[in-house]
């Protein structure tokens, strides 16, 4: 097992952006775990991410798929932070290898709403504002929608954080109203400047749109498992089924799509659709998976009691989540022993839930295959080349790092990424594919615990 981080006197550093909102969530983030253990210290590291740079672009006219998240992630790759807190629909559907999802938070409202101007302020439904009126956004998903069902409405570009916007809104005439994310506005107190509500009718909402996540590295057992005791399950299965869709149909900022999920008991629902530019096309799919329960039993036993080696099951479960797994060995038996895994899709779940993810998952494909059937992948090439996108981004690159092996205990230095493809090992790293479920001579006790981490500096040096 872990050690406790209360029982220590370090420090943990988060990473966050600069903006209001960023840091409203971070803190809410930080309040949770510190209701957890109040012995926990925090130091927030804000950063300034390309996303927040540069304001005088629509995002699809950006490109990329790491706009609000890279600087953070190379922080935490770096080891500068031990986790990060993002609005979760800015996170990428692949994660940079080694790094997971610790944790989501509980949604709030996913659904978009409209803040309007002054002189609209009795208005409640978009269909009464006059013929012409400008709406502020810059999602092609929120324009494609609009226009399909308020064809007398025009829309204008809006970027900057939520201050900015609301600020742009109320200052000048230049917009009747702004389109905005009913999660982030009622986080800052702001409830009673909405308008309208945007219901499934009108605006499907963007994947994960309302939801936190905590990111973090994949081999840091002792901040996993500290994040696991914030994560809520509800929303994770929810939002794996919609990141899952997403991926399969390489969705991002430049593409109009939608989503929308229910988790009702053990039914998940899924909706998905996708939209041509100007929202004339519109293709649509729905599924609803029944999740498998564990509510026969009110406290399930752990699956992989603290021991020695790898059992059998440990092993199938393992193999089960590849190719995402790619840490160390001693790692994922950190994560096992405190019945923690790292499932396919990049989501920290419990080893008694798997099935649920990967119900979750299957969800998820199901309503992309439908989508490709019914021709998604023509719709969403024509909104691609119709954004003409300039590509401002890569990829966090990977920091030198040193892993121990348990074939040999001498430390090594591994200066390239670790390659992701099932059943491939680098130097000194021992691939997943080749544990074996036997006991060995080697000393775990020895071994056991969390990996150092540079940016944790005890107060004793």
């Amino acid at each position: 097992m872990t050690e406790d981080r209360s029982s220590t006197s370090s420090t943990i550093n988060v990473g966050s952006r600069c903006s209001e909102l960023a840091l409203c969530q971070t803190n809410l983030v930080i309040q949770r775990l510190k209701e957890q253990d109040p012995q926990l210290n925090f130091n927030v590291i804000k950063m300034t991410t390309k996303g927040d740079q540069i304001l005088d672009k629509a995002l699809n006219k950006i490109g990329g798929k790491s706009l609000f998240t890279k600087e953070l992630e190379i922080a935490l790759d770096n080891g500068q932070v031990d986790f990060v807190v993002h609005s979760l629909k800015d996170l990428p559907t692949t994660l940079p290898p080694g790094l997971t999802i610790g944790a989501v938070i509980k949604r709030h409202d996913p659904r978009d709403c409209v803040v309007l101007h002054a002189k609209h302020r009795a208005v409640t439904r978009l269909s009464a504002l006059p013929a012409g009126s400008v709406l502020g956004t810059s999602s092609l998903r929120r324009i494609a929608q609009l226009a399909r069902h308020y064809p007398h409405l025009q829309f204008e570009n809006i970027r900057g954080n939520l201050n900015t916007r609301l600020r742009k809104l109320d200052d000048g005439n230049k917009y009747d109203g702004i389109v905005l994310a009913a999660a982030g506005i009622e986080r800052l107190g702001w409830k009673d400047r909405v308008n309208v509500y945007l219901e499934k009718h009108d605006m499907m909402y963007a994947v994960s749109q309302g939801a936190m996540a905590v990111e973090c590295r994949e081999d840091d057992v002792e901040t996993i498992s500290m994040l696991s005791k914030i994560h809520d399950q509800h929303t994770a299965l929810r939002v794996t089924a919609e990141r899952v869709f997403m991926k399969e149909l390489d969705g991002g900022c430049s593409v109009p799509l939608g989503t929308w999920s229910v988790l009702d008991k053990n039914e998940l629902h899924l909706s998905g659709a996708v939209f041509s530019i100007d929202g004339k096309e519109m293709l649509f799919s729905e599924r609803t998976e029944r999740m498998p329960s564990n509510e026969f039993l009110p406290h399930p036993p752990a699956l992989f009691p603290t021991s020695d080696f790898f059992s059998h099951h440990q092993v199938d479960m393992i193999h089960g989540q590849r190719p995402r797994l790619t840490s160390d060995v001693l790692s994922v038996k950190g994560l096992l022993n405190n019945n923690i895994i790292v499932h396919r899709t990049g989501m920290c779940c419990s080893t008694n839930d798997v099935s649920k993810y990967d119900c979750a998952e299957r969800c998820g494909l199901q309503i992309a295959a439908s989508l490709i059937r019914q021709g998604a992948r023509d719709v969403l090439d024509r909104a691609r080349a119709a954004g003409n996108a300039e590509n401002v981004n890569e990829a966090p690159k990977k920091c030198v790092v040193e892993k121990k092996s348990i074939i040999d205990s001498t430390p090594r230095t591994d200066e390239h990424l670790v390659d992701s493809t099932p059943g491939t090992s680098s130097e000194g790293i021992v691939s997943l594919e080749d544990i074996v479920p036997e006991v060995t001579n080697h000393n775990f006790n020895s071994l056991e615990g969390p990996p150092c981490k540079k940016s944790r500096q005890s107060s004793s040096s």
